[in-house]
């Protein structure tokens, strides 16, 4: 079967099969109670910090709890009272620690305000009631302006510790990246903040973002190979298989490691497509291709592949109730019917493939290329730029395109004047001033392109996002504090980009909605 569902128009995504955009009370309300337990952590985990005592289990709650709340739409009952659990137990202890160091040295001990309930026999009830007035306080305390920047930072923040946790997993510890989470998180302790402040904050948390971003990327190819064009097949082949899901490369090769000896296929879907890219995942027999074509059709995607599927860390999938018994994770925390990968034993996956149905024959598919060479692409920018003086550059950035959006970049680029020279990350037709580059899901290109453009030429560059998820919030609002001239982001069936984060963006931090290809071609053009 060839999963090609994006030219149809519609999206088999969460929002449409389920109606869960939005998060329901109960959930709302026991996040709002983990966020009180985060700020209150991060007061003392900095006090702790500030005398030189780094506790790694502060490290290890802070972390896991965030990357619990990046990956889930829904804190489940379960879920919180693992998380309740863990912070009844280790906040006594950091509280005492941070007491008797104040003894010790004959100081008085500062005390916020904790606003939660140190007793692990309280009822859950209890913890939504609390979390129901915590949401209500903030909501008073703060005007909305305010109130968006905060969603804002929480959203970087979640992205922040992904990326932590993905560049610890390459056996590097972000010790400076952690230390200014904890200084975001105690800011809670103490609203309302200004508004300038929180502006600067949350392009210092972008530009941190960022930055981790690029060392993972630069690990990668240390550890991978160089980056390069490939094709990729979205076939499928006789026999049993497993699919792996999400981002975190580092996971599909422990998959590949342990399945490489059996008979067992490996595809891949969203995000990981982005490991074909690098030369050492091509020497894997047993890594089939891509199977579908990402989270907008995860729901078809996911009913119709014929083995287990492998959650990696962090993957912002919330269908676990409809495929219980062929869903695995390596993540901290999991739903019912989720099976947990512990230490990465892989025995109850290759069971479960081995007893599935696999593919009871083979569907040829066109295959799709995919990646580029950052050396050989700059070297035909330098070729391209300097052979015609063009004005400016736009880059559109690729992926999650809803059809009314493909309908949009394809007007634009028909439309876009023979003096301006179009990068697009995404198919389309080529022209002497159009650059197509089927990057699909190498969120990194957009900053490492603009930085080369802005470092080496004189020329103005207009930006547009077509989708944003949590990373690219990173490098988008990184990129509104650098030389760029407008930055568009789309608003068509996003995850991150609700009207109140895309209200904070346009009225702070000048990013502009895409609304017509004659309103947007005539903003970028004029002043020219």
């Amino acid at each position: 079967m060839c999963i090609m569902n994006n030219e149809s128009g519609y999206q088999y995504d969460r929002c449409i099969s389920r109606g869960i955009c939005s998060i329901n009370p109960t959930t709302a309300s026991l996040q709002e109670v983990i966020i009180l337990y985060l700020k209150n952590i991060a007061f003392y985990g900095l006090k702790l910090e500030k005398a030189g005592i780094n506790d790694e289990k502060i490290y290890n709650l802070v972390l896991n709890t965030i990357s619990i709340l990046s990956s889930s739409y829904e804190i489940s009952v379960q879920n919180f009272k693992v998380i309740n659990s863990a912070f009844q137990t280790e906040l006594p202890r950091i509280i005492s620690i941070y007491e008797n160091m104040c003894a010790k040295n004959g100081v008085e001990c500062e005390k916020p305000d904790l606003g939660i309930i140190l007793d692990k026999t309280t009822d859950v009830n209890d913890y939504i009631r609390l979390g129901e007035k915590e949401f209500n306080k903030r909501i008073h305390s703060s005007t909305l302006q305010v109130l968006n920047l905060y969603r804002i930072m929480f959203i970087l923040v979640k992205s922040m510790t992904v990326n932590m946790l993905m560049y610890e997993s390459y056996g590097h510890k972000p010790s400076e990246e952690f230390s200014f989470i904890l200084k975001i998180l105690n800011l809670l302790n103490f609203p309302p903040q200004k508004q300038e402040k929180l502006k600067s904050l949350i392009l210092e948390a972008a530009k941190m973002d960022s930055g981790l971003m690029s060392a993972i990327r630069k690990i990668q190819e240390e550890k991978y190979g160089n980056q390069g064009q490939t094709e990729v097949s979205f076939s499928t082949t006789k026999g049993k298989a497993v699919m792996v899901v999400g981002s975190n490369i580092r996971e599909l090769e422990n998959v590949l490691e342990e399945l490489k000896s059996t008979e067992i296929d490996v595809y891949t879907h969203d995000n990981m497509m982005l490991a074909h890219t690098f030369p050492k995942f091509r020497e894997y027999k047993n890594l089939k291709g891509q199977y579908g074509k990402g989270m907008e059709s995860c729901l078809l995607d996911f009913s119709t592949f014929p083995g287990p599927i492998i959650l990696t860390k962090n993957s912002l999938y919330n269908v676990e109730n409809l495929y219980r018994g062929t869903l695995f994770t390596t993540d901290f925390a999991y739903s019912k019917g989720v099976i947990p990968i512990i230490n990465n034993d892989f025995s109850k996956v290759i069971k479960s493939a081995e007893n599935s149905r696999g593919f009871k024959s083979g569907k040829e598919c066109a295959a799709e290329k995919t990646g580029f060479s950052y050396e050989n692409l700059f070297k035909l920018l330098n070729e391209k730029l300097n052979k015609i003086s063009y004005k400016q550059v736009i880059i559109i950035g690729a992926r999650g395109y809803s059809s009314e959006e493909k309908e949009y970049f394809k007007k634009l680029i028909k439309h876009v004047p023979k003096d301006i020279f179009v990068i697009s990350m995404s198919c389309c037709d080529e022209n002497e001033n159009i650059l197509c580059l089927n990057t699909e899901y190498d969120n990194l290109a957009m900053l490492k392109i603009t930085d080369y453009i802005t470092g080496n030429f004189s020329l103005d560059v207009n930006i547009f996002f077509p989708y944003c998820d949590r990373h690219t919030l990173s490098i988008l609002l990184f990129l509104s504090s650098k030389n760029v001239k407008n930055i568009f982001v789309g608003t068509k069936n996003q995850t991150v980009l609700k009207p109140n984060i895309s209200d904070g963006l346009k009225t702070d931090f000048n990013v502009l909605e895409i609304t017509t290809p004659k309103k947007d071609l005539s903003l970028i053009t004029e002043n020219t």
